[in-house]
Formats: C-alpha cells, sequence, structure tokens
C-alpha cells in the first residue's frame, strides 16, 4: 500500500535515530534535529546554553540572556539528501524578548508504487513549523514559550497541527554557571490519511560552567576561555505520541561537551551522546566578523549513513 511505502520512506530519510524501528515513528521528530549550526555542534545539548535566535525550538528562556538583538539563518545538508532550512529572529526590550522562527525540510523524487513492478511516479515529502516565542527575565532567571504552526505534506496528503515549548533557565556566579530546563513539542496533529502523526514530545534539562580562562602564551597572547556543558533528555510518555515511543519512554540519554572561545573570535565546540542515537559525535566552529558570525557542523552517523552538514550565519543587528 502506498501508505506504508510512504511510512518506510519516510523514517529512512528522516527519523535516522529510529531506523531499526522502520515501522513506527514521524518525520516531525525533526523538531529534534538542531535547527542551527551551533546547536548541532553541541549535540542539541544545549537546553542550557543561549544560541541566539535559535532558542526558541530549545529553550525559549534562553532568549532572555542575550545580549544583543539578532538574525539568524541556517542550511543543513542531512544524511539521504534530506535538507533543513531555518530562519529566525529576536528583539529584546527591556525584560522581555520575542522571537520569530520558520523551520522546514524536504526530500523528493520518491518513486510512488499501488503493487510491486514499475513506479507510477514521484512524490515529495516536507515538514514545515512556523513558531513565535517570548521570554521574560527576573533577575537571574527567565521564563519562555514558544507556540509552533506545524504543516506536513506526505505525497497527496496534508495535515496541520500545534505544539508549544516550556523554559526556564538560572544564571548564577557572575554568569558562569547557567541550568536550564524545557518540555518541547507539546501538541497534536490533524489526521494524515487516516493517522495522526505523533509529536516528538521530549523534557530537557542540564547545566553549563565556564570552566576556565587563560592567555596563550607569546607576544600576541590570545584570550581563551574553556567551558562545559551537560544534558539530559528523556522521550515523554503522551497521548500524542505512538506506541513505539510509549515502550521506549526510559530510553534516556545524556549529552556533554566542550567548547573553547579564543578571543571572542573563534569558537570551537564538540559533544558526545550517551545513549540510543546512531550519531553520537558532532563537531563545530564558529567565527566572528562583526556584525556576522558564520557557524558550521559536522556531525557523523556511526552506522555508515553518512555525515550531516550544517551553516549558518548570524547577523546582529546592535
Amino acid at each position: 500500500m502506498i501508505k506504508r511505502i510512504i511510512t518506510v520512506l519516510l523514517l529512512l530519510s528522516i527519523s535516522a535515530d529510529y531506523l531499526k524501528s522502520q515501522d513506527t515513528g514521524s518525520g516531525l521528530d525533526f523538531l529534534n534535529i538542531g535547527p542551527y549550526a551551533q546547536i548541532l555542534a553541541m549535540g542539541e545539548g544545549t537546553v542550557a546554553i543561549p544560541t541566539g535566535s535559535s532558542s526558541i525550538y530549545s529553550n525559549p528562556s534562553l532568549l532572555s540572556f542575550e545580549e544583543r538583538d539578532g538574525l539568524q539563518v541556517n542550511y543543513s545538508l542531512w544524511i539521504a539528501n534530506v535538507n533543513t532550512q531555518f530562519a529566525a529572529l529576536h528583539v529584546k526590550r527591556n525584560r522581555f524578548t520575542v522571537g520569530l522562527g520558520v523551520y522546514g525540510t524536504q526530500a523528493g523524487n520518491f518513486e510512488a508504487r499501488q503493487q510491486p513492478g514499475p513506479s507510477t511516479g514521484t512524490f515529495s515529502i516536507s515538514y514545515f513549523s512556523l513558531s513565535g516565542a517570548a521570554a521574560y527575565q527576573l533577575g537571574p532567571l527567565s521564563f519562555g514559550v514558544t507556540g509552533q504552526y506545524l504543516r506536513e505534506e506526505i505525497f497527496q496528503f496534508r495535515a496541520n497541527g500545534y505544539a508549544f515549548n516550556f523554559g526556564s533557565s538560572a544564571r548564577f556566579y557572575q554568569n558562569r554557571i547557567t541550568a536550564g530546563i524545557s518540555v518541547n513539542n507539546i501538541g497534536k496533529m490533524e489526521e494524515l490519511d487516516s493517522v495522526s502523526s505523533n509529536l516528538p514530545a521530549l523534557l530537557k534539562a542540564g547545566i553549563s560552567l565556564q570552566l576556565i580562562e587563560f592567555n596563550t602564551p607569546g607576544e600576541n597572547d590570545l584570550p581563551v576561555l574553556l567551558s562545559t556543558f551537560s544534558e539530559w533528555s528523556r522521550p515523554l510518555e503522551s497521548e500524542f505520541r505512538g506506541d513505539f515511543i510509549d515502550e521506549n519512554a526510559d530510553n534516556d540519554y545524556m549529552t556533554i561537551g566542550v567548547n573553547a572561545d579564543i578571543a571572542d573570535l573563534f569558537e570551537i565546540h564538540s559533544a558526545y551522546r550517551f545513549g540510543p542515537t546512531e550519531r553520537p559525535y558532532s563537531f563545530g566552529m564558529g567565527l566572528l566578523i562583526n556584525p556576522i558570525k558564520v557557524h558550521y557542523a559536522f556531525v557523523p552517523f556511526s552506522t555508515g549513513y553518512g555525515t550531516a552538514h550544517s551553516f549558518g550565519l548570524h547577523y546582529f543587528f546592535n
């Protein structure tokens, strides 16, 4: 049946973390793929790390800790010729910060078959999120929420839906320690043909620490700031999830990583994820050419499915 073929193809191309269970899952798992290169470079362990406007999709409360207004755009070449595009901006006014974002993924040229034999044509799949976020800062604490309009298109089928992200975060010890927690992708989709797609609801909690700052030796010494981060994540049981997630709700995973900031000009990121994943390692870098910061992420898949590359630009308004 077309529906079963579509589901298998969808999982092969989008839900790379769940390839061993190809009869379940949802292409909407793209919401758990970092939309921006800096997030991917850190293994998506950024619930306690401000990453600009892209915090809309990880922990919206972190928007309050951005020092400057900004605009981000990003393109990621995922495995199996899947690509994602992302754009978002945020503006801070006193204690309030608001943000807007769009995030989508597409793949095409899939062959459709009613039965074994020649294909009856080709089709494409696409997923889209339009989001708005708001954050409020109260001293060292911040609270944020993101609302999303979601749309999925597979073959001739269309479905709309909604989702919310809720987050809070706090900074301590002269902003050297940041803690954050978020609940992401709580919502519901309309039926696609006859079944509603699952939303990848997720609980995340983490902390980031600025460990040490030193100067490199030599005449042109440069200040280097080393920091580390860790994040715990758990897929949530929900009436909006399928049996696969319910049965694996205890599949927690932990992400740890290290960042190096050199003279506020050059950044190096690396992370490792413990738990059920096909992409345990991630690496990346950033370069600031004021008022633009360029980010790149390199994410290899451990099972040989390929390597994901992501390129992002962050423009600062002030």
